[in-house]
């Protein structure tokens, strides 16, 4: 019998989708990824459930895995409540492990700068994650030349798995877990989260 693989729902647009994409081909990490294709991210309180609700329809054993960004409703209170009532929906099947909410604060961004460095101060939006990520995840790429919004937008440079292969290699990916895990652990038991950034991506491998 095949095994049934966790099943992962990203939002995003190109980068989440390779991403996963390339670490399931790649790794011994294997992922059944649904869509392969999610547009408008600030919408997934009202894509996710649709997908989850698919799957469990289909799927008895399933393990769902759903990934977003956090800056995406980052300040917007009507977002916050929909993303409260998301969670409210599912919270019998994520108090049971069966779907896993993870969110980056502030963006999938901060979860490749955790392959190389332990950083657990606050960052808003992309711009600030970029300045610290462009020099060490660049170089992960056939063509590290053009500027790095460029490189994780466009599916040309996305779609060669190098750079995935690059990022993960010596050990990075396993620092880059436990980083986060033992991150967010802190913060919880301080109770000071939201001053942090953070990704719970780490369920993911786990």
């Amino acid at each position: 019998m095949v095994p049934l693989y966790p099943f992962l729902i990203s939002g995003g647009t190109n980068t989440e989708r390779y991403y996963f994409t390339h670490i399931s081909n790649t790794t011994k990490y294997k992922f059944i990824i649904k869509p392969e294709y999610f547009g408008d991210e600030s919408n997934y309180t009202e894509a996710f459930p649709q997908r989850i609700t698919e799957i469990l329809n289909n799927n008895t054993d399933a393990r769902i895995f759903c990934v977003f960004d956090w800056d995406t409703i980052y300040g917007d209170d009507v977002k916050i409540k929909k993303h409260e009532a998301f969670v409210k929906k599912f919270q019998a099947e994520i108090s049971k492990g069966i779907v896993s909410i993870c969110q980056n604060m502030p963006n999938i961004e901060y979860w490749f700068l955790l392959h190389f460095e332990n950083y657990t101060g606050f960052l808003k939006n992309y711009p600030a994650v970029s300045r610290l990520l462009a020099s060490y995840i660049k170089p992960c790429f056939p063509n590290p030349n053009q500027s790095l919004k460029k490189l994780l937008k466009k599916t040309k440079c996305l779609e060669d798995s190098t750079w995935v292969k690059n990022l993960c290699a010596d050990g990075k990916l396993d620092d880059a877990i436990k980083r986060a895990e033992c991150n967010i652990k802190t913060y919880e038991a301080k109770g000071d989260l939201d001053i942090h950034s953070y990704s719970y991506v780490y369920k993911v491998f786990k």
